[in-house]
């Protein structure tokens, strides 16, 4: 943990690209993040696994943003529903259906809100840099292990509760961002640790280059 959070200070500390070289337009209505992540699970059933992750970013304005991420490893998977909402919400919303307009809003504006329970409020630093902590409420967490799958008490399936930071290092249009997170299942209340490193491009959205 502590060579990690060396690595963070460094990259938050360093020289990189000029205000002027990055040119970042600032967060905006529309913007949005795709990133890939390598991570490390410090506290599963099956003890410390490596995995990866994907996660994707959508800015409602300057400061918040909603996040659909999803962690898969071996017998491993977690997911919050961001990932079915905004690309459902986005969809519906985009669409011309004139055949049931209201209908289709109603369902694309459902889809959204419920896609707010992950839900990222981001701290500008510097023009290049920013930290974000998150909350996420229902996140989906699916934990295997045969050994103690016949345990009474035992839950493979169970929504949990997920809190944690992420410092993101712009280069352009390239984003760097190591993140931590704490998160507990509601059902059988074991707590777990997750740390990575996301690599990602953000797209500046209609109008923004």
């Amino acid at each position: 943990m502590k060579s990690y959070a060396l690595i963070v200070l460094l990259i938050a500390g360093s020289p990189g690209l000029t205000a002027q070289e990055v040119q970042m337009p600032g967060h905006h209505a529309g913007q949005c993040i795709l990133s890939a992540s390598p991570t490390f699970l410090l506290n599963t059933p099956n003890g410390v696994q490596v995995a990866g992750g994907i996660k994707f970013q959508l800015f409602l304005g300057k400061r918040f943003s909603i996040d659909a991420d999803m962690v898969f490893g071996r017998d491993y998977l977690h997911m919050s529903p961001a990932v079915i909402g905004v690309p459902i919400g986005l969809a519906g919303l985009s669409s011309g259906n004139e055949d049931a307009p209201i209908k289709t809003f109603l369902f694309s504006a459902a889809a959204l809100v419920l896609s707010l329970e992950h839900l990222s409020y981001h701290i500008t630093v510097t023009p290049d840099l920013d930290i974000s902590p998150y909350v996420s409420l229902l996140r989906f967490k699916y934990a295997y292990n045969r050994k103690k799958a016949m345990e009474p008490d035992f839950e493979s399936e169970q929504l949990s509760f997920a809190g944690g930071v992420q410092i993101n290092k712009y280069y352009g249009r390239f984003v760097f961002s190591p993140y931590a997170e704490y998160n507990i299942g509601y059902s059988d209340h074991i707590s777990g640790f997750n740390v990575g490193i996301y690599l990602g491009i953000y797209f500046p959205g209609k109008g923004q280059r």
